[in-house]
């Protein structure tokens, strides 16, 4: 129902005279807008993008004198902070000031937030799943695919040869069990060249191009995930390898995750976790109100 006018309006002779100007307006763009769109949509004319809509609907709003419904905003899962970001997606509690999660940061010039960024962000590492701590006479933060790690000597951050270490402590056996993830059975050295790497890559994957498509498109695969140290094993979901920093599937059919063919990296820094590689403590989400300080620590 159109609003009552007001009286006193020039043009309304009687009070409270139902204004029905703006309601003859807009049947009229019906009128006129739906043949126009028939005729636009044969000459190949597509709809407007999400921007372009809000901003037509904002015109004709302002025309009617009805405005657009505005879109609730939902609270936002992670942000910047200086030098950095805030992540709240693993295991994150809540949003906005009662957030808790992990911040990644370049703060005192361990630049997590740097590396973090060119290896792929969350596409490729997943997001954070701890806040830095020592470890080995350095500083580590473990995200869902990888741990990264700041060497002191180098002044630069690197990725942890995980499932190495994970092999020299004996953990190969529960990894094939409870992840499927093969034995570590072609070892490899700490430095691999460029052309051991691409013998390796050929030799172990010639039968799987998608995986070694997704690791050609990684955005630094070598340092990512190192080479391969296993040959490619099947499971009753998917095709797997091992590499030295992590693994790499391929799935036989469509997964809530993923299609038939896909590939995705394991989550082996979640795998470490569980198997009680890291501090307690610094799995615990902080508050986002310490982002710049104790989750720095």
């Amino acid at each position: 129902m159109a609003p009552l006018s007001d009286p006193r309006r020039v043009g309304h002779s009687a009070p409270y005279q139902r204004d029905t100007s703006s309601a003859t307006l807009f049947a009229l763009l019906v009128v006129i807008a739906v043949p126009a769109l028939v005729v636009a949509l044969a000459a190949g004319w597509r709809p407007l993008s999400g921007s372009e809509t809000d901003a037509l609907l904002g015109w004709v709003g302002r025309l009617t004198g009805r405005a657009a419904p505005t879109a609730a905003v939902a609270a936002p899962s992670d942000w910047a902070i200086p030098n950095g970001w805030f992540y709240t997606e693993v295991p994150g509690d809540a949003t906005g000031p009662d957030a808790r999660g992990f911040a990644v940061s370049d703060a005192n010039g361990m630049r997590f937030w740097s590396e973090y960024q060119r290896l792929g962000g969350p596409t490729y590492m997943g997001y954070p799943l701890s806040r830095r701590f020592d470890v080995d006479g350095g500083t580590a933060q473990v995200f869902q695919r990888a741990v990264l790690r700041y060497d002191t000597a180098a002044d630069r951050v690197v990725v942890t040869r995980l499932l190495d270490r994970l092999s020299r402590e004996g953990q190969d056996a529960e990894l094939q069990e409870r992840w499927s993830i093969p034995p570590l059975d072609v070892p490899a050295p700490p430095d691999v060249t460029a052309e051991v790497l691409d013998d390796r890559l050929k030799l172990l994957l010639s039968d799987y191009p998608a995986i070694r498509t997704y690791f050609a498109d990684a955005p630094d695969a070598p340092a990512l995930f190192g080479a391969p140290t296993s040959a490619v094993q099947e499971t009753r979901d998917f095709y797997v390898i091992r590499f030295q920093n992590g693994a790499l599937q391929q799935w036989k059919h469509d997964v809530p995750w993923a299609n038939a063919g896909d590939v995705t990296a394991v989550n082996v820094g979640q795998i470490a976790a569980a198997l009680g590689l890291f501090p307690a403590e610094a799995l615990q989400p902080l508050p986002a109100a310490t982002a710049g300080t104790l989750a720095l620590k």
